[in-house]
């Protein structure tokens, strides 16, 4: 029993280093919320409002021979406050969970967290550099990726942001019509 509790005392201190710098944990049971800032390279607050697309992996119990496991994904938007700051709860049921990280004139970036015994929660500063090409990679990589979302019914997002998701897109694209005309 002694070597039980130690081995989950010492468990966090050794996942410890398989984490980017920018995540920060506490130990607990399981992982039960992440917590953190999006902000600029350069710790300032973002000049456009960011969001943040919250995609979450359920197991199905479905495993076909020789094959890995079936995820059924459920997506949603989370928003930051004004200073960047966001909480979101990691559903009990759910195994992994992505954060996509999407603001206007900046690079989308990333995250992808399974849950773990030993965390319990998770801080993650995400820093967005600001796009130098922002209209190529709005076409070529965000608005595939959101219109993913909005189109796919298998991801369960709620109607009221799938429409945000449309209007956020119609809205950059407005922004690129309006530039080309000048």
């Amino acid at each position: 029993m002694r070597v039980y509790l130690l081995f989950l005392l010492v468990l966090p201190a050794l996942l410890g280093g398989c984490y980017p710098k920018s995540l920060n944990y506490s130990p607990g049971w399981g992982t039960r919320t992440i917590e953190g800032t999006v902000l600029e390279e350069n710790a300032k607050v973002l000049e456009s409002q960011p969001f943040i697309i919250v995609l979450e992996y359920y197991s199905n119990f479905v495993k076909f021979e020789n094959e890995s496991p079936l995820y059924a994904p459920k997506a949603r938007v989370v928003f930051p406050d004004k200073k960047g700051n966001f909480r979101i709860n990691f559903d009990l049921k759910a195994t992994a969970i992505d954060l996509t990280f999407v603001a206007s004139a900046y690079s989308m970036q990333r995250f992808r967290f399974r849950r773990q015994l030993g965390v319990g929660e998770l801080r993650y500063d995400a820093s967005l550099p600001r796009s130098e090409v922002w209209q190529h990679e709005f076409i070529l990589q965000i608005a595939p990726f959101l219109e993913n979302f909005i189109l796919e019914q298998r991801y369960k997002m709620p109607d009221s942001q799938q429409l945000f998701l449309g209007n956020w897109l119609a809205e950059e694209r407005r922004r690129f019509a309006e530039e080309k005309g000048n």
